[in-house]
């Protein structure tokens, strides 16, 4: 009896750390994403893998989990707690900056086909861009490609939470 419990208790917990490890950083992300490049739709399969949970990240998105996990942008967003002002706060200045560097850096990046993810990104040629729809409402292109809102206060997990930069 007692190793039936046991056995059962271990994917309970493994479930609740998982749980556990939210961030803001795809949200952050897919904002900032969406502003310097307002002609494409930007959807989670940017930086993950469709199907797959959003702990698995794409090529794509392991380049931005490289250049801004040092930051640990997860944990210090989590230490915020409940405190949602400081946590927009951190998200607006702090996380944004280090996107909006991580991107500039990656734009100039090759991928194994030599062409720049600049040019990708322009062309909405990356898995999670499409180019939006002519005549189409904010409202339409206000969800990704798996239906879900982008509306800035959903928290995603990522893979490595408590290191790394909130990807």
């Amino acid at each position: 009896m007692k190793l039936v419990f046991k056995v059962a208790l271990v994917p309970l917990a493994f479930a609740f750390l998982s749980l556990n490890n939210s961030a803001s950083g795809h949200t952050v992300f897919k904002k900032l994403m969406q502003k310097k490049f307002p002609e494409t739709r930007v959807s989670c399969e940017l930086c993950h893998t469709k199907g797959e949970p959003k702990t698995v990240r794409n090529s794509f998105g392991e380049l931005f989990f490289e250049k801004t996990k040092e930051l640990e942008l997860t944990k210090k967003w989590e230490a915020f707690g409940e405190d949602k002002d400081g946590k927009r706060k951190f998200e607006n200045e702090d996380m944004t900056a280090a996107f909006t560097k991580a991107l500039d850096e990656i734009k100039v990046m090759k991928n194994a086909d030599d062409v720049a993810y600049g040019e990708l990104i322009a062309q909405a040629k990356l898995d999670g861009l499409k180019p939006k729809k002519k005549g189409s409402s904010a409202k339409d292109d206000d969800e990704d490609e798996d239906g879900e809102k982008n509306d800035g206060d959903k928290k995603e997990s990522g893979k490595n939470d408590d290191d790394d930069g909130g990807n």
